[in-house]
């Protein structure tokens, strides 16, 4: 298996890092900042306000397993084992993890994947317990999943989303009609807006049926989007 798979990583993706020595099996969610082909994959050293006893375990020459997800095409998770080769403080702490010899990768998405454009809200406990309702809008759908987008909250310094956390998600189609699907948070990215790969949950082959039943895209919102400058 070749490494091409690290070249489709964008800056600011999310990347989970395991720790694989014996003595702290232990891991953690960082960003991905680039890369140096054949060299180094660059990582952010993770928040120490969430992994403050974790950091101290951080060194030179661990042993580290280190996953992603490609949302792209099929959708894939990725992960190779490698280890730190370097750690560096300026000008931000960041993880140097060697280049592996190869990546290994599943589908993890066979349905195929459908633009769309639907107003939705999408509702859930954020990391820090907290109760969110956000509105966005559905980007593209499948049988499985879907990806969607949302704005930054007024407090944006905080990290609603993780791999793993639950949410609810309201799609508002024509005619009033509303589908909630639950999902399952499986990518996030942030920069001036959240944008989030979901998985459905399983048992809820109706409600997948309600969503494809309707129109992907909604017009008029496209249009008022567009008008507004957002789009």
């Amino acid at each position: 298996m070749s490494t091409k798979k690290i070249t489709e990583l964008v800056p600011g993706q999310r990347i989970e890092v395991q720790l694989t020595n014996s003595n702290v099996p232990a891991r953690f969610f960082t960003e991905f900042i680039g890369a140096l082909k054949d060299r180094w994959l660059i990582l952010n050293m993770p928040d120490a306000r969430k992994y403050s006893d974790l950091r101290e375990y951080i060194e030179e020459a661990i042993p580290v397993v280190v996953r992603f997800v490609l949302e792209a095409g099929n959708g894939e998770i990725c992960a190779f084992r490698s280890d730190i080769n370097y750690i560096v403080s300026h000008p931000t702490k960041m993880l140097f993890i060697r280049w592996p010899n190869e990546v290994e990768y599943r589908v993890i998405r066979k349905g195929r994947r459908f633009d769309a454009f639907l107003p939705m809200v999408l509702e859930g406990q954020s990391t820090e317990g907290d109760k969110v309702s956000l509105k966005g809008h559905v980007l593209d759908v499948s049988e499985t999943g879907c990806r969607v987008k949302h704005e930054l909250p007024e407090s944006n310094d905080k990290i609603l989303w993780e791999n793993g956390s639950k949410v609810d998600l309201v799609i508002e189609q024509k005619n009033n009609r509303k589908v909630t699907l639950k999902a399952i948070v499986r990518q996030v990215k942030r920069n001036d807006h959240y944008e989030l790969g979901l998985q459905f949950l399983g048992n809820q082959k109706d409600e997948v049926n309600a969503l494809f039943s309707g129109s992907l895209v909604d017009i008029e919102e496209l249009s008022k989007l567009e008008a507004s400058g957002s789009a």
